[in-house]
């Protein structure tokens, strides 16, 4: 499909939806572009930009009338598929894509696929820097920074995508046999892990699973699909796709992929052609056995993809976690910070507890998205949790689960973050002890109180660095 003289729908004015309509326009076709918001709450500029580019607006509704008389529908991540807009557009045959789908349907370059549960943004940070310090031309887009469809008129054939892409993405990769356009092609796709999560969107584990199997269907036999060994949920779709396999992990002799050291002291890499390779972490910062495997990961990506292991051994040693992810902030009165407003799923909190070896006092709670808090109950068996400060519109759940296994204190309210994440802190303060670690790994998201999770973050880190003033 040319989209030239063609009627595009774009749902969902966020990041995403106002970069693929600038794109969609600059290439003639007629263009609406519709969000829940009245148009006076649009981000600044886009009705202007709208009005003078000959764009039609829809606002607090996406009307089903509007679909229907599309020829395409591009929908941003976050929409839910089974609105009654995109219900009726799909009984009539209307194409529906997403930004990325669409987007890397175009992409001329290699593309790299990066998903999973938790470690996404890591393990693709680690690959952007591994191919720039080794010169090969890439851009990083997807879940991570600008979309891929802001990038597709700089790159050439050879520069490379490497995409970090969420379920709700690949949600919006039409199936290949229902692709309108040339199919996109992964030429390397990693799956980093699989753990509850949005399930107030997926009805269990398998079909939020059966969302990320998506990306093996747009590979082709002699391309590279890269899987953790040692997650077990991941079985469910070991045979999926027909890309020839790596994995990582705590590998058997004679699999191909990259072994962790039982030391977790080096990664030894063995190709299929029975050629070795090894990288010292001795000068490794990130915390926890869960990043030594993202690393792993993004090592066989980045020598796939043309990285020479120089390269490779360089980034190992200057790399640091992202913000927000078990970053440790300051240390006040013999207590350590640490600042994981990342962590949205209960999954990436027990990763984050099993990588401190002090006493934890945990700030946890936000929106809820569907999960099972009682393996984190289980978790005092086996890491010393001090207590519990449980806020947002799950505190009653977490103090539920959590109030017999620990001392909890709830911080009541909603409407204000700052003030909220400062009671939070303050009551964390008053229940640990020198040599303790204070914990923000909240195992919900933020837009009870907050507009994303790194605003979550910065009003922990800016409380903390106020008590040693």
């Amino acid at each position: 499909m040319e989209l030239k003289s063609k009627k595009v729908t774009i749902l969902g004015m966020g990041v995403s939806g106002r970069a693929v309509a600038g794109w969609i326009v600059s290439q003639g076709a007629q263009v609406i572009c519709s969000d829940l918001n009245p148009l006076n709450k649009w981000p600044k500029g886009l009705a202007g930009w709208c009005d003078k580019n000959g764009v039609g607006v829809e606002t607090k509704k996406h009307k089903v009338e509007t679909c229907l008389s599309s020829d395409l529908i591009v929908v941003s991540p976050g929409i839910s598929p089974d609105i009654p807009a995109l219900e009726a557009a799909r009984r009539s045959n209307i194409p529906v894509i997403g930004e990325l789908a669409l987007a890397a349907s175009f992409w001329k370059g290699p593309l790299i696929g990066i998903t999973g549960t938790n470690g996404k943004t890591t393990t693709t940070m680690l690959v952007d820097e591994m191919l720039k310090k080794a010169n090969v031309p890439h851009v990083r887009a997807g879940n991570i920074g600008t979309p891929l469809s802001a990038l597709i008129e700089e790159h050439t054939e050879e520069t490379i995508a490497v995409l970090e892409i969420s379920s709700f993405q690949l949600d919006y990769f039409p199936r290949t046999r229902y692709f309108s356009f040339t199919p996109p092609r992964f030429k390397t796709t990693a799956w980093l892990n699989l753990a509850p999560d949005h399930l107030d969107r997926y009805h269990d584990i398998k079909s939020y699973g059966e969302s990320k199997a998506v990306i093996y269907d747009f590979q082709r036999p002699e391309d590279w699909a890269i899987r953790n060994m040692d997650d077990k949920e991941l079985e469910t779709w070991k045979d999926r796709g027909h890309a020839r396999r790596l994995y990582f992990g705590m590998l058997l002799p004679g699999v191909p992929g990259a072994g962790l050291d039982t030391s977790l002291k080096k990664i030894n890499v063995m190709w299929p052609d029975n050629k070795w390779e090894e990288y010292d972490l001795e000068s490794w910062s990130p915390r926890g056995r869960h990043n030594i495997e993202n690393l792993a990961c993004a090592i066989l990506i980045s020598r796939l993809a043309g990285a020479g292991a120089g390269a490779v051994q360089s980034v190992i040693r200057s790399f640091k976690a992202a913000h927000h992810r078990l970053q440790w902030v300051v240390q006040n009165g013999g207590i350590d910070y640490y600042d994981d407003s990342k962590a949205t799923n209960i999954a990436s909190v027990l990763r984050a507890l099993e990588s401190i070896d002090q006493p934890i006092v945990l700030i946890v709670g936000g929106r809820g998205k569907g999960e099972d808090y009682a393996s984190l109950a289980e978790a005092t068996k086996r890491v010393r949790i001090r207590g519990a400060i449980v806020i947002g519109e799950e505190a009653k759940a977490f103090e539920k689960v959590l109030c017999n296994v620990m001392p909890v204190i709830q911080v009541r309210g909603t409407k204000n973050g700052k003030k909220t994440m400062r009671k939070a802190v303050m009551e964390a303060t008053s229940l640990a002890e020198p040599g303790d670690a204070i914990l923000l790994s909240p195992a919900c998201s933020s837009f009870d109180m907050f507009k994303n999770y790194e605003e979550r973050g910065m009003a922990f880190q800016e409380t903390v660095r106020e008590l040693g003033d």
